[in-house]
């Protein structure tokens, strides 16, 4: 029989999970309001800029976190796995995502977000890297039906324009589920602030072509007060911490878990539309929110 670990041990064990899910609500909260904070930044700038200033200022700050400049390189085959899920979770995300956001709004990215735990636990499964119980795929629908009811998907406009948003928005959500999948192993093996730090590097060098000329044309000095608190905003918040929270969690806690939580995003975009802008909630809003938690709560048990 094995030993029975010491109290402290086990209480280190069991408050593992308590904490990926505490951050997992925080990333929740940021990530809710990226949308909505993103379309004051994008009223100065273009779509590629928007995206320089997220990686031009978190690449940095993350590889002065991790200490990056003070360890010897990756060997060349983690660097090669860095670069693909660079790829897939920075430079061709983040740049698809504006580009949606700018053509389709946020109320179609916070819809189009609810792909995230259903491409997730599908890839997961694709690849052998999960088998999902049946209570998890319970939780998934339930929370995706919540989150359905508060979005309302039918009373969102259909034109040329926003069908090309939400290309962009559908191609975003499908790189980001495949690299939640596939940043687990490397944040076991290398650690989650050194996964994140590498991967935003390399993230800023892939994206530079496409947003250097954009972001030099930008009117700094001219920026409005609004704007600007925006920028940083979306730096520090659903940049920085965001990637940070979501490693750190997925050392605990399986990559489904990880997706489904984003189903929680549009209730704090109501959330935020009832506290900041006075929005009148309705029954909808509340039905969403039970409907949205029970889900949610089956899922991750």
């Amino acid at each position: 029989m094995a030993p029975t670990p010491p109290p402290a041990q086990r209480r280190a064990v069991a408050s593992g999970p308590v904490a990926a899910h505490g951050a997992l609500l925080v990333v929740q909260v940021l990530f809710g309001l990226w949308p909505v904070v993103g379309v004051i930044a994008l009223r100065a700038l273009a779509p590629p800029a928007l995206v320089g200033v997220r990686l031009a200022a978190g690449a940095p700050i993350l590889a002065l976190a991790a200490g990056l400049h003070r360890r010897p390189l990756p060997a060349w085959q983690d660097l090669l796995r860095l670069a693909g899920l660079a790829a897939l979770g920075i430079s061709i995300n983040q740049l698809l995502f504006v580009q949606g956001l700018a053509h389709a709004g946020h109320m179609h990215a916070s819809v189009l977000g609810l792909l995230i735990p259903p491409f997730t636990v599908t890839i997961a499964a694709l690849l052998g890297r999960e088998r999902p119980s049946p209570t998890r795929l319970l939780g998934l629908a339930v929370a995706v039906v919540g989150a359905g009811i508060l979005v309302r998907p039918d009373r969102l406009s259909l034109s040329r324009e926003t069908a090309l948003g939400d290309a962009f928005l559908v191609c975003n959500t499908a790189a980001y589920s495949a690299y939640l999948v596939l940043v687990r192993g490397p944040v076991t093996r290398l650690g989650s602030l050194t996964t994140v730090a590498w991967v935003m590097v390399l993230g800023a060098i892939e994206a530079a072509p496409f947003v250097a000329a954009p972001l030099w044309r930008v009117p700094w000095l001219s920026l409005e007060r609004p704007v600007v608190l925006s920028l940083v905003f979306v730096v520090l918040g659903p940049t920085v911490l965001t990637y940070l929270l979501n490693a750190f969690a997925l050392t605990r806690v399986q990559a489904s878990v990880v997706a489904i939580y984003c189903a929680l995003q549009p209730l704090v975009a109501a959330a935020a539309g009832i506290v900041l802008l006075h929005a009148t909630p309705t029954t909808d809003t509340a039905l969403a929110a039970a409907v949205l938690v029970v889900g949610v709560l089956l899922a991750t048990r």
